[in-house]
Order: structure tokens, then C-alpha cells, then sequence
């Protein structure tokens, strides 16, 4: 066996309490959340609760006619699909809900820590809201952290897709243009799947783009940080040098330079590789939070994560959004409105001569 010198073993030591100390997070939220629970159903028990059961979905409510139960017959397939076996979390984690009359003066129910919502709000609204906000355990910080949010269902995932074909189209980073035509090792680049100790110059590779980057989005954070000590630099920036802009760049705090593509695209990517990987990938995702993101995702999909990435980018580019069409009248009425305000501008007494 190779001796591991005492750097790496502190390195790996760290990165093993790190991920301890996310598992006692997460365990404690849940204590407390169970905690919460308790308490609310105790002063709600004078006026009574319900508690509705769709699968392992648990809604604990005051009795109302709001359409809850089929509002959850709806959104449970869909969370039992992207959940899989890990959606059982939800028996000991209900949805808190309080409705209540939109048409009465009355104070409004008190359910401690619950969602109100109007009695009569409909049933796809409710099944939106219950999705939007599924009660399911956090995962770790590292796969909240590379995702930019929650593992959650996507509700409209025709237009999300389209809304990151328009990223690849539109993004000022060149990695996320160059997955536009196929450089699949830039797609996994605008994606962030791989580690990199300068992502300034991974996800920003053009001297043109950082220079953009810095001019467009953090001008003025440059201009008064440290009581303006970088205003040189952001004009040596804006003057050409690439040198003060990379510096510049690499100089904000953690987590605030942007990303090639924002949580739509990345949130994308996971779903394709929990389709692709069954019933339990959701689980194998999140069980492994030391490992990379790119492997863990090959783990949930149970193929390459470059299987993975290619079957999104497909998925992507199939969801380009319609090109809108002018009907063959559509220039004649623009020119004939264009006549009518002509007219009505020329009929103003601004331009009559007295």
C-alpha cells in the first residue's frame, strides 16, 4: 500500500467531518421540523386537523372544502417518480396547510408553520403549490451547492427545456455556446462538472468575455469595494488589460462569479440522469455526498456521465422554441397603422403654421 503523505490524510480527514457535519445538519432540521409538527398539531387539536394520505404524501390540514386530497392525487405521481424510494420521506414530513375563507373578515385558522391558502383556490393551482414546495430531506451542501437549489420536480419541463436552449444560444460564456455545436467537453465545462482550481478561467476563457463580465455585472461593486481601492484595476480593466480583469474576477468572494448556465440547465441534467437511472436513483445520487458530482450522477443514472450529458444536450436542442410566424397580412397592418399615426401626427396643431 502507498504511504499517503500527512497533507492528503488532513485532506481527507477534513472532507470526512465536512460530510458528518452535513449528516448531523440534516438529522437535527429533521428533529426539529418533527418538533414543529408535534407543536402545531397541538394548538390546532381544539378545532380539530385532518390529515390526508395520498402514497407517502401527508397533508395535515383543518378541515375545509379545499380540493387538498385531489390536488395530492396529482402531484404524488409526480413526486414518487422523481423521488422514487426516498419519497417515503414524505409519511414523516407532511405538508402543513391551513385554508381558510377568502370571502369572510374572519381571523384566518392558525396552524403553526403552515402554508394558508384560499379554500376555493383550484385544484391545479394547489397541485402546483404542493410540488413547488415538496417537504423531502435536503440533500448535502456539496450537491446543493454545484446545483444552486433544491432537487425538485420540474412543473413545466417543455418550457424549461426551451428556456435553456435560449441559454446555450444567448450565454456570454463560451463554453455554454461551443455545447450549442457540439463540443461535448464544454457542455460538461458549462455545467460544472468538472473541478477546476481557476474557474475564471474554465467558465470565462476569452480575455473579451471576462473584460464584458466584469464591466457589465460588477462595475459597481468594483468601484466602491474597499472605499474604491479597485477602481484602478476596473479602469485598467475597461482600458484593455485582460490582466487586471482576470484579476479582478478572481478576486470576488466565493460562489458569486457566474456560471456558464444558471440551476434550470443543471436542475435539467439531474432529472435526465434520475430517468435514465430507475426507482432508486434519486437514492444513489444522495448517497454519496464525498464523492464528485459527475460521478455521482453516472452512479444515479447507471451510465457515463458523458451518456448523461450527451441525452440532455439532445433533449435541449429538440425543445428550441417555435419561431414566431408573421401571418402574410402582418406587414400591410404594420404599414397601415404606420399611415394612421402619420396622418394623426401631421393633423396636430404642433405642425400647423399659425
Amino acid at each position: 500500500m502507498m504511504a499517503m503523505t500527512p497533507g492528503r490524510l488532513a485532506s481527507q480527514s477534513v472532507e470526512r467531518l465536512q460530510v458528518r457535519a452535513d449528516s448531523l445538519l440534516r438529522e437535527w432540521r429533521r428533529a426539529n421540523a418533527l418538533a414543529d409538527m408535534v407543536d402545531s398539531l397541538n394548538h390546532a387539536r381544539a378545532g380539530g386537523t385532518d390529515t390526508i394520505s395520498v402514497g407517502a404524501l401527508r397533508i395535515v390540514t383543518i378541515p375545509s372544502p379545499a380540493r387538498l386530497r385531489e390536488a395530492a392525487a396529482r402531484a404524488w405521481p409526480v413526486i414518487d417518480s422523481l423521488y422514487g424510494s426516498e419519497a417515503r420521506q414524505l409519511e414523516q414530513r407532511p405538508y402543513l396547510i391551513a385554508p381558510y375563507d377568502p370571502d369572510t373578515t374572519s381571523p384566518k385558522p392558525t396552524l403553526r408553520g403552515a402554508t394558508q391558502v384560499p379554500w376555493d383556490k383550484d385544484v391545479a393551482s394547489l397541485a402546483m403549490m404542493l410540488l413547488m414546495n415538496v417537504p423531502i430531506g435536503r440533500p448535502d451542501s456539496a450537491l446543493q451547492n454545484w446545483l444552486g437549489g433544491p432537487v425538485a420536480p420540474i412543473v413545466h419541463p417543455v418550457q424549461a427545456r426551451a428556456a435553456v436552449y435560449v441559454q446555450l444560444v444567448t450565454a456570454p460564456s463560451q463554453p455554454a455556446r461551443n455545447c450549442f455545436l457540439g463540443v461535448m467537453n464544454d457542455c460538461r465545462t458549462a455545467l460544472t462538472l468538472g473541478q477546476s482550481p481557476d474557474p475564471v478561467d474554465q467558465w470565462h476563457p476569452s480575455a473579451a468575455e471576462r473584460r464584458a463580465l466584469v464591466s457589465r455585472s460588477f462595475a459597481e461593486y468594483f468601484s466602491y469595494s474597499d472605499h474604491g481601492a479597485r477602481k484602478p484595476a476596473l479602469q485598467s480593466c475597461r482600458a484593455g488589460s485582460d490582466s487586471a480583469c482576470t484579476e479582478l474576477l478572481r478576486s470576488l468572494p466565493a460562489g458569486v462569479l457566474p456560471r456558464p448556465l444558471t440551476y434550470d440547465a443543471r436542475a435539467a441534467l439531474v432529472h435526465v440522469a434520475l430517468r435514465l437511472g430507475g426507482r432508486e436513483a434519486y437514492h444513489r445520487l444522495v448517497a454519496t455526498p464525498g464523492t464528485p458530482i459527475a460521478d455521482r450522477l453516472a452512479a444515479a443514472a447507471g451510465v457515463s456521465v458523458d451518456s448523461v450529458v450527451a441525452l440532455w444536450r439532445s433533449e435541449i436542442l429538440t425543445a428550441r422554441p417555435a419561431p414566431v410566424t408573421v401571418p402574410p397580412w402582418g406587414p400591410w397592418a404594420a404599414l397601415g397603422w404606420t399611415a394612421v399615426f402619420a396622418v394623426c401626427a401631421l393633423r396636430s396643431s404642433r405642425w400647423r403654421v399659425s
